[in-house]
């Protein structure tokens, strides 16, 4: 069974920031994972004097789990990259490659089941006043980030951030490849007032799910069911159109990494292929170490 809290995403998350990094910043930020984790949940709920060493002892089991059981298969993943990466990609290869890596995701959350069925109702209301005062100031970041100025100004930041992280993979774009962005994403379905709205809508549903799992000591089993139901609406679409337009920008972001792909050269593939292969080198190295 996966339960899952807004917090808790920072696991997945700083696993992902890591894999864009430089090789050296994998080996590096890795080891510091629990760390970074219990800070980054420190920032949202204020974490008390009698919480802490749970959670820490919790999050240094979770990470030596996931060194153990999820690195080799995360090298695993980017040894099937490495092989495709030499030749043409099609978008349903791309999105093969991010179901692969969302399911990896959900073996964290779900082996994540206890630390979070403790932790939640363990929360007191000025901790949970704590995060969505957190959620106010990370949301007027983000509204700057996507929200501000004209529609050219949006689209300039999103073409921006994906020639960013492109570039992580494959070195430099030039013009041409940039351009290829430009169109796409300005042809694409994305809205950032919708991503908003679903924004907060799930955040207020964490706040409320928080609210009552931690007041007046419900059983273990009503705090699962909650907690259960609460993953359920965070990763189900909210209705039919809701569900449309997360499949469709689904396949439109495979459709733009197939076609980024398909322009590049074949210095930059190998680019590719040796980033990924690094990577991998480093998370076998990682999983060894006991």
């Amino acid at each position: 069974m996966k339960v899952f809290s807004g917090f808790l995403r920072i696991i997945g998350l700083c696993v992902a920031s890591l894999l864009l990094a430089s090789c050296s910043l994998v080996k590096l930020g890795y080891g510091q994972l629990p760390d970074l984790t219990y800070w980054w949940i420190d920032s949202y709920i204020d974490v008390t004097d009698a919480q802490t060493p749970r959670l820490r002892r919790e999050l240094d089991e979770l990470a030596q789990w996931h060194r153990t059981n999820e690195l080799p298969r995360l090298a695993l993943l980017l040894q099937k990259a490495q092989q495709l990466a030499p030749g043409p990609i099609s978008p349903a290869q791309a999105c093969a490659l991010f179901e692969d890596g969302r399911e990896r995701f959900n073996a964290v959350t779900a082996r994540a089941e206890g630390l979070v069925l403790w932790l939640a109702p363990s929360l007191s209301a000025a901790q949970i006043d704590h995060m969505a005062a957190k959620y106010a100031k990370v949301n007027k970041e983000w509204d700057d980030d996507w929200l501000r100025g004209t529609p050219a100004d949006q689209l300039k930041h999103r073409v921006k951030k994906a020639t960013e992280r492109f570039e992580m993979l494959y070195g430099s774009l030039d013009d041409a490849q940039i351009q290829l962005l430009r169109t796409e994403l300005a042809g694409a379905s994305y809205d950032a007032r919708m991503l908003r709205s679903e924004r907060l809508r799930r955040q207020e549903d964490i706040l409320q799910t928080l609210r009552r799992v931690s007041a007046g000591n419900p059983p273990p089993e009503t705090v699962r069911e909650s907690l259960n139901a609460l993953l359920i609406r965070l990763t189900t679409p909210p209705g039919p159109a809701g569900k449309a337009y997360a499949e469709t920008t689904l396949r439109e972001n495979c459709a733009l990494f197939a076609h980024l792909h398909s322009s590049t050269s074949a210095v930059q593939r190998a680019r590719a292929v040796k980033t990924l292969k690094s990577y991998e080198e480093d998370f076998r190295a990682l999983s060894a170490i006991r």
